[in-house]
């Protein structure tokens, strides 16, 4: 039973060390589990009107693993209180919402008209 669990505590921490850098699919910019990402277009820095309560709950940022790199339009922001950087496109820095349940969904696309799911052109 042990080696069961060593094993597939080792097979997590190998998955998280590869993740995939935000990509395009179907036209959205997307995270390593195919779910949107958003950026925030409004006047300073999210609040709790524009996130509609809870910011970090609602849209969480885009964190960067250990070793991602920079790459194209997609930049790495310096951290923010913690040690991990976050993603960025364009400059803008990158969150995930909270509302999208599965890949595809893009329910936080246009929320308090500041939130918006990144289209790469």
């Amino acid at each position: 039973m042990m080696k069961i669990f060593v094993c597939g505590v080792l097979l997590l921490v190998s998955v998280g060390a590869f993740a995939t850098a935000p990509h395009v699919n179907d036209g959205i910019l997307v995270d390593e589990h195919g779910m949107t990402l958003y950026v925030f277009d409004g006047a300073g820095s999210p609040d709790t009107q524009s996130c509609e309560g809870d910011c970090a709950r609602n849209f969480p940022p885009a964190m960067s693993q250990p070793g991602d790199k920079a790459i194209g339009r997609l930049s790495l922001i310096p951290p923010t209180g913690n040690s991990a950087r976050q993603w960025a496109y364009e400059g803008k820095r990158l969150y995930h919402g909270a509302m999208d349940k599965k890949p595809g969904d893009t329910h936080g696309d246009g929320l308090n008209t500041v939130w918006h799911a990144v289209r790469p052109k």
